[in-house]
């Protein structure tokens, strides 16, 4: 070969392809950086959903009543399956046989159905939530495919359910606080990461690809925590309770709530019959004509309006009264009575006679509003039925209307509704919000939000509220409530057998009833309001006979209970 060749070749070699070399990897690292960087990325690395569990909801003790666990679906991928155990055979016998083995006896499944299912379907579930433990070792099994999910599961099972609420296939809320905060609890549902790829053919494991991502695991990966102003062990203690009374009156549903007379947080929220599956809850979504219950409620406005006074007489007619040719009667009879005993011996008639003297539809109406009637409470609990008060020359009004009022008939009300009504007596007649929840938290259990008392409005004066504080207190010492006596606390309580209106002959039901007892204690310091409703009980005809039983042990139950608190926090 000539010299000139020589050269040649050796400048080729050493400039011309170096050269090449050279501008090809400046175009690559530098120039088409950005594209290519994004190619290798995605040949090294791939982006992991990791699900984040649904906020958790506590009692007001901190104890979970709702909470998330992680649990697995597991699937057989049939040509890996068969494949892959019978290579394994032939190199690790042992060990396959002894993970085989585990898997026929966790999932309950003989070698030949399995077999006769991979031959079957190319992939298949084999079995859903399972417990993470169960699968530790079935997982290295070739064709095994894991998919981890998140459960809900309530730790105090269907105690409370109605209010907790439940969750959907698709872990979103569809009753209860489950539904009501729905967009807290279920906030942040899956977290995006980026991995490095380990080059096998399942995700068994992984190695995060930047720091920023490993931190981001360890931090912020939880949702946000609703606290609630319930008592779990409370509720299960009246709910066990509860249970006795349903077994034994057999009604359509019993409600029973227990509200902080001073702060206006429910502490208890009991419906029966129980269930794992609570749709509507009968304390919020259901509404009824209140009957003798609600009397306490005209009659403040009465006392109030200075109509009347205790002591004012009514000749209550020996139990039928007529006006405009309706007819009143009461349960038991009566010929003069007082404003007091009007209340005490729950006299219907008594109140339409007050309402005559009285006169003033439009002003009733508007007293009672104030207490809450025919509006929203606004506690945090979905679909509330606010229920509704008369209107003057509305479509159906007469000039009967208001007295049936009085002495409850005519106007819906909800469960809620009463149970303030009967706080806001209890409170020197100042009206509170009641609230079901206490505060809510973040991911770092800071408070984002937090309830607390709250005054909406002062309906009565505090002379008033004490002069119906006194006659439902002599209710229970003399009256229709005197079953709930304790003698070691001095209760005022109100009792109410409301006729059901019947739709289909139009008329009031003489067999079935909604049957009621709410009240407060001690008289002196009221700290607990407690209302008891019993709907269409098979047993008994009046709310003396069964509603009061249920309110004595109810509130026999909560003396005892904080009895027990107060010794365990002294000793």
């Amino acid at each position: 070969m000539d010299r000139k060749k020589v050269l040649i070749i050796k400048f080729i070699f050493l400039f011309i392809i170096p050269s090449i070399i050279a501008i090809r990897l400046f175009l690559l690292q530098i120039w088409d950086y950005k594209k290519y960087s994004i190619k290798i990325e995605r040949q090294i690395s791939t982006k992991i959903d990791i699900n984040i569990p649904r906020g958790d909801i506590v009692d007001r003790n901190n104890k979970i009543l709702a909470t998330s666990v992680e649990v697995a679906s597991v699937y057989i991928n049939s040509k890996w399956f068969l494949n892959g155990i019978e290579s394994l055979k032939k190199l690790k016998p042992t060990i396959i046989q002894k993970n085989l083995k585990l898997l026929y006896e966790t999932f309950n499944i003989s070698e030949n159905e399995l077999i006769e299912k991979c031959k079957k379907f190319k992939r298949f579930c084999l079995a859903e939530e399972v417990d993470l433990i169960k699968i530790k070792e079935i997982k290295f099994i070739p064709g095994v495919e894991i998919v981890v999910t998140q459960k809900r599961i309530y730790p105090y099972e269907n105690i409370g359910s109605y209010v907790i609420g439940r969750v959907n296939k698709d872990n979103n809320g569809y009753s209860g606080v489950e539904l009501a905060f729905n967009d807290l609890l279920s906030n942040m549902k899956k977290k995006e990461i980026l991995a490095y790829k380990t080059g096998a053919l399942q995700k068994k494991y992984f190695r995060l690809a930047n720091f920023s991502d490993a931190k981001s695991l360890l931090e912020n990966n939880k949702n946000f925590t609703v606290v609630l102003t319930l008592d779990i062990e409370l509720q299960s203690r009246i709910e066990s309770l509860l249970d006795k009374f349903y077994e034994i009156y057999k009604p359509n549903f019993i409600v029973c709530i227990v509200q902080d007379t001073q702060s206006g947080e429910i502490i208890v929220l009991s419906t029966l019959p129980k269930t794992d599956t609570p749709q509507s809850n009968f304390a919020v979504n259901y509404v009824y004509e209140p009957g003798s219950i609600f009397k306490i409620f005209p009659m403040a406005v009465f006392l109030e309006e200075k109509v009347v006074t205790p002591d004012t007489k009514f000749d209550c007619e020996n139990g039928k009264f007529t006006y405009l040719g309706v007819t009143i009667k009461d349960v038991k009879p009566n010929k003069i009575l007082t404003v007091e005993d009007i209340l005490v011996h729950s006299s219907n008639i008594g109140m339409a006679k007050i309402y005559l003297k009285y006169g003033n539809a439009e002003k009733l109406f508007n007293y009672l509003s104030l207490f809450g009637f025919g509006n929203l409470t606004g506690i945090e609990l979905p679909y509330e039925a606010k229920g509704f008060i008369p209107k003057i020359n509305s479509k159906g009004y007469s000039p009967i209307s208001p007295i049936n009022v009085s002495f409850g008939q005519g106007l819906s009300v909800n469960f809620i509704q009463i149970i303030n009504g009967y706080t806001a007596i209890a409170n020197n007649g100042v009206l509170l919000q009641p609230y079901i929840v206490k505060s809510i938290l973040d991911s770092n259990n800071n408070v984002i939000y937090s309830n607390k008392k709250t005054v909406i409005r002062k309906v009565v004066s505090e002379k008033t509220a004490n002069i119906i504080k006194e006659f439902m207190y002599q209710t229970v010492e003399r009256g229709t409530a005197k079953k709930a006596k304790i003698e070691a606390v001095n209760i005022c309580a109100k009792t109410g057998t409301a006729q059901k209106f019947d739709t289909k002959l139009n008329v009031y039901s003489n067999d079935k009833y909604l049957m009621s007892c709410c009240g407060f204690f001690p008289k002196e310091e009221p700290k607990f309001t407690v209302g008891i409703f019993v709907d269409e009980p098979k047993r008994g005809t009046l709310a003396s006979e069964v509603a009061v039983p249920i309110f004595r042990e109810v509130v026999s139950e909560i003396l005892k209970y904080y009895n027990e608190v107060y010794y365990a926090k002294a000793y």
